[in-house]
C-alpha cells in the first residue's frame, strides 16, 4: 500500500487511547493503519510535538469512518 492513499482520520494523545476506535473501525470492516505509535510509547512527552498517534485510514474508507468515530463518539463535530 502507498502512503498517499492513506488519510488521518482522527489522532490521540497517548497509544493506548486508539485501540476502542481502531476496533470499531475494524468491526466495520474498515483497514486501519496507525502512525507514530512506536514513538510516542517510547517517549511519550513527544506526542504533542509530533501532533500524536494518527489512526490512518485508506482514503475511499475516510467518509464511512468519520462517520462512524461520530456515531462513537470519538470525534467531536
Amino acid at each position: 500500500m502507498e502512503a498517499e492513499n492513506l488519510v488521518t482520520v482522527a489522532t490521540f494523545v497517548y497509544q493506548h487511547e486508539l485501540g476502542i476506535p481502531r476496533s470499531l473501525l475494524e468491526s466495520e470492516g474498515i483497514e486501519c493503519f496507525t502512525c507514530d505509535e512506536n514513538i510516542v510509547s517510547v517517549h511519550p512527552f513527544y506526542s504533542n510535538a509530533i501532533g500524536g498517534v494518527k489512526l490512518q485510514v485508506r482514503g475511499v474508507d475516510f467518509h464511512r469512518a468519520t462517520d462512524i468515530l461520530l456515531k462513537g463518539g470519538f470525534l467531536n463535530q
